[in-house]
């Protein structure tokens, strides 16, 4: 199928975007509540099914601290993660929006890009100590109940494995 200059404009766009949010570690729904553009739009701009306004350009790019002219250079490198996030903190800020409210990482983000590619789970772990190495290694403080129900999405998904212990209703978990 060909695709118009128009078509391939929006494309480049929506992946550019997506990117940025996915370098910055957030939801859709994360920068819906920071900025107040819907998720749906957002969803469409990823895409490349809306053509959206300049003034949500714009917003968008403040909210990620950047000139317009970075996000619309599809070849020039996006910032680390820690910037992106530092610069969105000082877009918070400058809103009255607690930063914590829009920045808290997700858990599964965490487990996918962070924890399952580690060496960390290549021992088997108890969730407690899964617990502890999240919050010294990456400084996010999850219960260990929903470490659990975590690891319960990521063993469907073939990805981790869980063995018993002698200990009642205990588990340890590795990945596969």
């Amino acid at each position: 199928m060909k695709y118009s200059k128009n078509e391939r404009i929006l494309s480049q766009f929506g992946q550019r975007l997506r990117l940025f949010r996915e370098a910055a570690e957030l939801s859709q729904e994360q920068i819906h509540y920071a900025t107040g553009i819907g998720q749906s739009n957002i969803s469409q701009m990823e895409s490349g099914d809306l053509n959206t306004s300049l003034s949500q350009l714009a917003l968008l790019c403040e909210f990620f601290g950047i000139e317009d002219h970075e996000m619309l250079d599809y070849k020039s490198p996006i910032p680390e993660t820690d910037e992106l996030r530092r610069r969105i903190t000082r877009f918070l800020k400058k809103r009255n929006i607690e930063p914590s409210t829009v920045l808290k990482r997700s858990i599964t983000t965490i487990f996918e890009k962070k924890l399952i590619p580690s060496k960390f789970l290549s021992t088997p772990r108890f969730n407690k100590e899964i617990a502890q190495h999240l919050l010294e290694k990456y400084d996010v403080d999850f219960s260990t109940t929903l470490i659990a129900r975590t690891l319960g999405i990521f063993t469907e998904r073939g990805l981790i494995e869980r063995i018993p212990t002698d200990k009642k209703s205990k588990f340890q978990y590795r990945k596969k």
